[in-house]
C-alpha cells in the first residue's frame, strides 16, 4: 500500500516539476512580434533623408563661400584697398540661384578706405534681388545686372569729420544714450578743440537733410573754454557751462561746429536719404530703387596706395 501511494504521489508530482522547468518556462511565454518590414525601411529612409540634408547644406555653403571669395578677390586686385573686403552671398538655398537667375543679396563691407579729400572710412554695400547668369553666381565678375535696390553706407569717425571741421580730438556720442549699445539718433553731442581754441568745447547738435545736402548745425554750446582759457591756460578749470561764456565765445564755438556737406561730394551714387549718430560715428545712406549693377560698383576706389603703404607678406 505504502508502495503504490508513493508512485501516484511521485506520478502527481512529475507535472508541476516539468512546468517549473526553463524549458517549458521558455515555451510558456508569448512570442515577441517581429517589427514590421515598413517599419525599417522607414527609419533607412529618414536616416538617409538626413543625410542627404546635410550633404545638401555642406555643398551649398562650400559653393557660397567660393564665391564669396571669388567676389572679394576680383574686388580686391581692381580697387586700391589695403586688405580684401569681406562678401557675403544669400541665398536659401544659394545654388538654386544658378537655376532661378536671382540672388537675393550680395553684400560688401570694406573697412578704412581711404577717400580724396575725405580720408578714412568704412563702407558696406548691398545690391538686393540682383539678376545674374550661372556663371556669375558661380563667382565670375558681373556688369550691368538688374537689381531691385542697391543700398550704401558710409561711415566716418570723429577723426574725419574733424578734419572737414578743423576740430581737433572730435569725440562724437549719442545724446540720450552714450552707452556702446545706444541706437541711432538724429542729434549728437561733439566735443573737440576748434581751431584758434586752447580748450575743447561741448556742443549739442542736430544733423540734418536737406534737399540732398546733409547739414549738421549746433543747437546748444553746453561747455567751452573761458577767455583766460583761450589766452592759453588749459585744464577743467578753464572750461564753463555754455551759459557762462560771452556771446562772441558761444558764436565763434557755433561757427566752428557748423558743417554742410553738399550730397555730390559725398562717394554716394545718389545723394544721401539718412544722416544718424551711432557708436561714435555718422552714418550716411543712400539707396537706388530698380537700377543696374556692376560687381565693381560694390567697393568705392579709394586713394592709391603709396608702395610703403601696400602691405606685405
Amino acid at each position: 500500500m505504502m508502495t503504490n501511494l508513493d508512485n501516484s504521489s511521485a506520478e502527481s508530482a512529475s507535472p508541476a516539476e516539468t512546468t517549473d522547468s526553463p524549458a517549458a518556462a521558455r515555451a510558456n511565454c508569448a512570442p515577441v512580434p517581429a517589427r514590421p518590414r515598413w517599419a525599417k525601411w522607414g527609419v533607412r529612409a529618414l536616416i538617409t533623408l538626413v543625410i542627404l540634408v546635410v550633404v545638401t547644406a555642406f555643398t551649398d555653403s562650400l559653393v557660397a563661400g567660393r564665391t564669396e571669395h571669388l567676389y572679394s578677390k576680383t574686388l580686391y586686385e581692381n580697387s586700391n584697398l589695403a586688405n580684401p573686403p569681406s562678401v557675403f552671398v544669400a541665398g536659401s538655398p544659394y545654388t538654386a540661384s544658378v537655376f532661378t537667375h536671382e540672388v537675393q543679396a550680395i553684400t560688401v563691407n570694406a573697412k578704412d578706405v581711404d577717400m580724396p579729400e575725405w580720408g578714412l572710412m568704412s563702407v558696406h554695400k548691398s545690391a538686393q534681388y540682383v539678376t545674374l547668369p550661372w556663371r556669375a553666381v558661380l563667382g565670375q565678375p558681373f556688369t550691368n545686372a538688374p537689381a531691385k535696390k542697391v543700398f550704401t553706407r558710409l561711415q566716418l569717425d570723429g577723426v574725419t569729420i574733424g578734419n572737414k571741421m578743423q576740430v581737433d580730438d572730435l569725440l562724437i556720442q549719442n545724446r540720450d544714450d552714450i552707452s556702446p549699445r545706444g541706437g541711432w539718433e538724429t542729434e549728437a553731442i561733439f566735443e573737440g578743440t576748434p581751431k584758434g581754441f586752447k580748450a575743447p568745447a561741448t556742443v549739442e547738435m542736430k544733423l540734418r537733410i536737406k534737399e540732398g545736402d546733409v547739414y549738421l548745425t549746433p543747437t546748444a554750446v553746453l561747455k567751452g573754454p573761458s577767455e583766460t582759457a583761450q589766452e592759453g591756460l588749459l585744464g577743467s578749470a578753464a572750461l564753463v557751462e555754455g551759459d557762462q561764456l560771452s556771446e562772441k565765445t558761444r558764436s565763434r564755438i557755433e561757427q566752428a561746429f557748423t558743417l554742410k556737406i553738399p550730397g555730390e561730394r559725398l562717394p554716394l551714387k545718389e545723394k544721401p536719404k539718412r544722416v544718424y549718430v551711432a557708436g561714435g560715428s555718422i552714418f550716411f545712406e543712400s539707396e537706388q530703387l530698380y537700377t543696374t549693377v556692376s560687381l565693381q560698383d560694390l567697393i568705392p576706389h579709394g586713394r592709391r596706395l603709396a608702395e610703403e603703404e601696400k602691405p606685405g607678406l
